[in-house]
Parts: C-alpha cells; structure tokens; sequence
C-alpha cells in the first residue's frame, strides 16, 4: 500500500467547533493517513473555518444546504479513488483506512461499512451491532430490515457513489440520506460489512421534531423502493414492517415525553401497516405511563 490511503475523506460541518480538531486529529494520526481531507462547512457561525485549516483540511464553504448537500460537494471535488464519510464529532480508529481499504481491494467490493463504538458524553457505550448477527454481505432485503450501517464507518469507491447520484439532499431526508444512498448503491452491488468497530460515533439525542422527520424521510424513501417491487409480497412486507417500526419508535418517544394520546394513535398507526409483537407490547406498556 502507498504512502497514504488512496482515499479523500469528506466531512460536513455545521457548528462543528467543539469537536472538529478532534476528528481531524484521528485522521492526521492513521497508520494510512488519507490523501485528502475536505471539510465542507455548511454555513457555520462558529470557529468551524478556522479550525479545519488548521488542521490541515481543504475547506469549501456553502450557505446551509444540509449534510446530504455537503458530502456532495465533497465528493466533487475530490479526485481519489475512494472517499470516507466522517461526520464532524466522529472519529477513527488508527488503523481505520489501512484495514478498510485493504478489505475493499481484497474483495474488489463498491463499498464498506464496519461497526462502530458509540459514544455518548465522554463514556462508550459497547457498538453500535453488538446485540444483533450482521452477515458480511449487505444486500437491499437485509438494508430493509433494518439498517446496521453507520454513515461515519463507510468508505466507497468514488465512481460507485457518482454512479447512483450521489446522496439525495431533499429536505426530509435530513437525518436518513445516507440510509436512501445505501439502499441505492446495494441495488446495484450489495455492501461489504467488517463487525469490528473502526469508528466512534457520538450520539445524541434528538427531538421529536428531528424524529418526525426521520419518519417522513423513511416513508419517501420506503415509497420509491416500493415502486420498484411493484407485485412482489416479500419486498412490500418488508417495507411495511420497517414503516410501522419507525411509528413505533416515534410513538414510544412520544408516550415517555408525556404526549400519550399521540403515541398510542402513531402505535395504531404502526398496527395498520404491520401487526407485530413489537406494536402489543408497546401498546400494554403505554398503559402504566396514563
């Protein structure tokens, strides 16, 4: 392997200051460092610009479009043959891009992802997988089930990711966007998947206005893989299932934050697209929160 990873790694960045130097810091200290680094900041306010140059990454400016809209424009502008997606508070592993890319030559694969430490606050919290069988073949069926892929943990060939149009930057797909880039790049060639943790990834909580979204971004994602399996049961079940899990999440969020009467409509909601055992037990539940 050369010098350094034949690879650009893209970061998008709103109001990254707090944990930037961080993430840069774990790409200047690979046993590959990368051959390119693009901070693409997405109308930041803070100290995000300046951080970023001076840690060493190329910067490209933008009024706020979105992570979608700025990982884009990160791949545009790169020339190499791979390109890692690393969000602005995640970080790597040291041996990161030498393993990943090491695996995606010896598989001559379009894409990888592995598993991920999640972090919250200053404590790890085990991985991102660690309570669930991940195959090494990511196909479209097992994307649908339910998604094990952490953006932050995926290199890809650059023409693979230029191949399907990159990632969609429609407003509700804010928070599922690489979701919908996934399914598309595995209609094509299904994703390699490494279960070791390369990645650390910080998780935060989100709103409930941020999970709606999620649900609508879901929905418009779901529609469009829907369209593409007209007729067959096993696909359209599957998509049921993931749309009434969604709901259930959301419902669950709204139940403990005291909005009852709307979790249990989102659980009837769920029920409507999928009975499932999931659904009942949520139901029983909400009843010791009235």
């Amino acid at each position: 392997m050369s010098r350094n990873a034949r690879v650009t790694v893209v970061i998008p960045a709103w109001q990254a200051a707090e944990f930037l130097a961080q993430t840069l810091e774990s790409l200047r200290t690979q046993t590959t460092p990368p051959e390119s680094v693009i901070v693409v900041d997405d109308g930041s306010t803070d100290d995000t610009p300046r951080i970023a140059i001076e840690g060493g990454a190329t910067l490209l400016r933008q009024d706020r479009r979105g992570p979608g809209a700025a990982r884009n424009r990160g791949v545009a502008h790169a020339t190499t043959e791979f390109v890692a997606f690393l969000d602005a508070d995640d970080w790597y592993a040291p041996d990161k891009l030498e393993r990943s890319i090491g695996l995606l030559d010896k598989l001559s694969a379009a894409c990888l992802a592995t598993d991920a430490w999640v972090v919250r606050g200053d404590r790890i919290h085990g991985r991102k997988n660690q309570r669930r069988h991940v195959p090494s073949v990511l196909t479209t069926e097992r994307l649908l089930k339910a998604s094990p892929v952490i953006c932050s943990s995926v290199i890809a060939r650059r023409s693979a990711v230029l191949a399907v149009g990159g990632f969609d930057e429609h407003p509700d797909l804010i928070a599922t966007e690489d979701f919908d880039l996934w399914l598309r790049m595995s209609e094509r060639e299904p994703l390699a998947y490494l279960g070791e943790p390369l990645t650390f990834y910080r998780a935060h909580q989100g709103s409930l206005s941020n999970n709606d979204r999620f649900v609508r971004g879901i929905d418009r994602i779901l529609a469009r893989v829907a369209t593409q399996h007209v007729g067959e049961a096993h696909f359209q079940n599957l998509i049921r299932r993931r749309r009434a899990d969604v709901r259930l999440d959301l419902a669950w969020d709204l139940i403990t934050t005291g909005r009852r009467r709307e979790g249990v409509a989102m659980i009837r909601e769920a029920q409507g697209l999928a009975c499932t055992w999931k659904a009942v037990r949520m139901r029983l539940r909400s009843l010791f929160r009235a």
